[in-house]
């Protein structure tokens, strides 16, 4: 029987396996520029990594659009001003017309720390594996959407729509001037979005997170005189208590969703008094509590404002108030969710023979951002899988090199599909069907 497939031509594209072999040492070397620039955040000193990265792009034939963040608000949180970063890949006469993909990652990273047995910005490469402090959750992801959407540029025909790449440079220090400050100041909302994950499992759903002030206010007085003011320590200590008491209970509390566990309550900060010779008039705290996909964040805020308020109430004097800083709710798919998921699952099985599994995450990821804004998100990228996987503030954080070649085709198959196009055969770009 004839084979009715067309024989390429000399000018025919390549296949995106084949383009993505011949290009993986020239990946490799992208990270490894990229792994060895201090990028720790804090301090948030990215000057050096944004001029590299501009360096990278422009060698790929790539347009970077420099979106300036707001400099009060870089400020405010202590950083230098400086700039995200966009690149964006139209296809088709009216890119309009198809839909919208934003691969949302970020190029600083948690601070190194000590017990590293591998240079931190080394980029060593030992036993298949690449070493060093964002290479597995930023890093290697940014250079896996950046193959992609090369790939896809180069190979593929017949697409409609937008690929939008976007850097930031605060997802080690919670991403409100990255996807957060990106998407207010979007001209269009996204109609999909992939944030980094693993690279054998796609992560679906997240964790939410409730931050809550808390201002515990007594009467200052005179250290040698106490009993003329209301210790507002005092009333803090009593609140510490109970709400740690209350975290010991949450372990009861679990999710139906793997890898999401149960929720925690966590004082991040605290801050209090007016001098060593004075009984403190004010004491301030920070409450993160993580949400469970099942949780009402409602219910929860109330039940933790009101065992503050019947911790401090007892302590004479003291006057207690609690004012929700930030909600970023629980990302929970929908419909529109299921179906990334599902192409990103077709793909992952056409590329390594294995269905992904499906995963959520407890850990820090700007999927709740998108989620937020009401935007479909998955979280896929180079790293591992789960909770269990995630490196980025371990010593001797590693990339397996051959999750970023697998989530490298995964992604721009998806692309492809996602925007309506096919290879020269067509069929799927990797060669299978």
């Amino acid at each position: 029987m004839a084979d009715d497939k067309p024989e390429p031509t000399p000018e025919s594209p390549p296949g995106l396996r084949d383009y993505l072999v011949a290009r993986r040492a020239e990946q490799f070397a992208f990270l490894s520029a990229l792994v060895r620039i201090n990028s720790e955040n804090p301090p948030g000193n990215t000057a050096a990594v944004v001029e590299k990265l501009a360096e990278l792009f422009v060698g790929q034939d790539l347009t970077v659009n420099h979106r300036p963040v707001d400099t009060d608000a870089a400020l405010a949180l202590g950083r230098a001003p400086y700039d995200n970063m966009v690149v964006c890949l139209e296809f088709g006469d009216d890119p309009s017309a198809g839909p919208m993909l934003v691969l949302a990652c970020h190029a600083d990273t948690a601070p190194a720390g000590q017990d590293w047995t591998h240079d931190p910005q080394g980029a060593v490469i030992d036993g298949g594996r690449m070493f060093g402090r964002g290479v597995s959750d930023g890093k290697g992801d940014l250079a896996a959407y950046v193959y992609a959407m090369l790939a896809v540029r180069d190979c593929a025909r017949g697409l409609q729509g937008r690929v939008e790449l976007q850097v930031g440079f605060d997802g080690a220090s919670g991403g409100d001037l990255g996807p957060h400050r990106m998407l207010a100041e979007a001209e269009r909302m996204p109609d999909f979005a992939i944030v980094p994950g693993a690279a054998r499992a796609i992560g679906t759903t997240a964790t939410g997170v409730l931050d809550l002030d808390v201002s515990i206010k007594g009467v200052p007085a005179p250290a040698g005189a106490p009993q003329t003011g209301a210790d507002a320590l005092e009333g803090a200590a009593a609140v510490l208590n109970a709400l740690y008491r209350h975290r010991d209970t949450l372990s009861a509390r679990t999710s139906e969703v793997e890898g999401i566990g149960s929720p925690t309550l966590v004082v991040t900060e605290i801050r209090g008094g007016e001098g060593a010779l004075a009984v403190p008039g004010e004491v301030t705290m920070l409450v993160d509590r993580r949400l469970l996909p099942e949780e009402d964040a409602n219910a929860v805020e109330s039940e933790v404002t009101n065992i503050i308020g019947r911790a401090a109430a007892p302590v004479q004097g003291v006057v207690c108030r609690v004012r929700r800083r930030r909600l970023l709710p629980a990302v929970v798919p929908g419909e529109e969710v299921s179906k990334l998921r599902d192409l990103l699952s077709k793909a992952g099985d056409s590329v390594t023979e294995e269905r992904p599994a499906i995963y959520g995450a407890a850990f820090e990821t700007s999927a709740r951002d998108f989620a937020a804004a009401g935007v479909p998100v998955v979280m896929y990228g180079a790293g591992s899988v789960g909770a269990g996987g995630h490196m980025a503030t371990r010593p001797d954080e590693a990339v397996v090199l051959d999750d970023l070649r697998v989530a490298t085709e995964v992604l721009a198959n998806t692309i492809v599909e996602l925007l309506g196009g096919q290879a020269p055969s067509g069929r799927w770009l990797s060669g299978k069907k």
